[in-house]
């Protein structure tokens, strides 16, 4: 067994190593654009989130969005749709506190979706919300997240001028703005939505799905489609199944109202509504 080397020993061979020539590589800028990221992770570490990953089977789905011929719509806005008619059964899932001895129970559903687009040349996950979803159909959900992707950036779109504006504040600054918005649910609300929703399946295969840092009181992740061969009326068929996460903050949703929404929500999308 070799002696461990004295410490001006272990001092020079420390320095020698950090004196070493740099990896060869490309230094750039941070986007400052991605403090939106930034801010969103922050506000997330500071809920009490609790993920349940789940399975649901939309081959009866999948059949019905192949067979129209007109209004195609896109398995996420159908899952969307889902998730807002359930919620609007689950209403206590739609609900922020009001300091530490209050909530409020909204009646619209904002589904806040994550769109895809290059912001100055970087390409982030930009906000879009879907206002009141609980009462709107599957196609005119489409329509607005098809729109979402095309719509200049600051001005119709996702990403409004205002919030553009606020994420390229200094830290300090959004800090404070974010100090009041984390305690008024109603301005949370007009600025987050109140549920959320990311989909990552189109970019994946097999079983995949994530589990996102939210601030949001519940988070649906729609993850990859993959076919399973199962047991039918005695026999084996295959069947296709969607993967799914659900995230909610642990201060407001309790386990058994958990389960019994991801049970109402399988339920409805196995119908292939």
């Amino acid at each position: 067994m070799n002696p461990p080397p004295n410490p001006p020993s272990a001092l020079a061979q420390l320095w020698a190593q950090l004196k070493t020539p740099r990896a060869p590589g490309r230094e750039t800028g941070y986007p400052p654009i991605r403090n939106f990221i930034l801010d969103l992770m922050a506000e997330g570490r500071r809920k009490n989130i609790v993920h349940v990953i789940f399975q649901a089977d939309i081959t009866d789905l999948l059949s019905r969005l192949a067979a129209a011929t007109t209004d195609r719509t896109s398995v996420t806005s159908v899952v969307a749709a889902a998730l807002a008619q359930v919620i609007e059964q689950h209403k206590h899932l739609n609900a922020y506190r009001v300091g530490k001895s209050r909530m409020v129970i909204f009646d619209d559903v904002d589904l806040s979706f994550t769109v895809e687009r290059e912001v100055d040349g970087v390409l982030l996950p930009v906000p879009y919300i879907v206002r009141a979803a609980n009462r709107k159909s599957v196609e005119q959900i489409h329509q607005e997240l098809q729109a979402a992707k095309v719509a200049p950036i600051g001005a119709t779109g996702p990403m409004s001028a205002l919030e553009k504006s606020f994420f390229l504040m200094p830290n300090f600054v959004r800090r404070m703005v974010w100090f009041f918005i984390r305690r008024d649910p109603w301005m949370f609300k007009q600025l987050a939505g109140t549920v959320g929703v990311t989909s990552i399946g189109m970019f994946a295969a097999g079983a995949v799905v994530g589990q996102p840092i939210t601030p949001m009181t519940l988070t649906l992740c729609i993850g990859s489609t993959e076919k399973k061969v199962v047991m039918q009326d005695g026999g084996p068929v295959e069947r296709a199944f969607i993967h799914l996460n659900v995230s909610i903050d642990h201060d407001i949703i309790d386990g058994g109202p958990l389960m019994r929404f991801v049970a109402a929500l399988g339920k409805r999308l196995g119908e292939g509504s």
